[in-house]
């Protein structure tokens, strides 16, 4: 017992006797270079910039694109639409169906032949 306190009393001792860590890190960020951001403005006229014809194809693959999508998404909700009128046909279509069975077990059955005594 003895010998694991002293193993932990030793241990705790060195951990926090030097704390070299912590300055290094300091002097690390003192010697780091300064990070200086490209704030310029770019002339859409000068040189690098993007001519007006690649612009216009850039343009008309994202404008087909959109419309692509827009009619995918059209589509999609065309068939919802035509889904839900199915099942709603074909759920008005069952109900009809069971209200004219309960009608037939409900209606007494009548003889053809009337009997009348006179």
């Amino acid at each position: 017992m003895k010998r694991i306190a002293i193993t932990a009393l030793s241990a705790m001792l060195f951990s926090c006797s030097k704390n070299e860590s912590s300055s290094a890190i300091n002097e690390n960020y003192e010697q780091a270079p300064q990070i200086t951001y490209d704030t310029t403005t770019v002339d859409s006229f000068g040189p690098g910039a993007t001519s007006e014809s690649v612009m216009a194809r850039i343009n008309a693959v994202a404008i087909k694109r959109e419309k692509d999508s827009l009619a995918a998404i059209a589509k999609l909700q065309e068939e919802k639409l035509e889904k839900e009128k199915a099942e709603k046909e074909a759920k008005e279509k069952k109900e009809q169906k069971t209200l004219n069975e309960t009608k037939a077990e409900t209606l007494p059955v009548s003889d053809t032949k009337v009997s009348t005594t006179n």
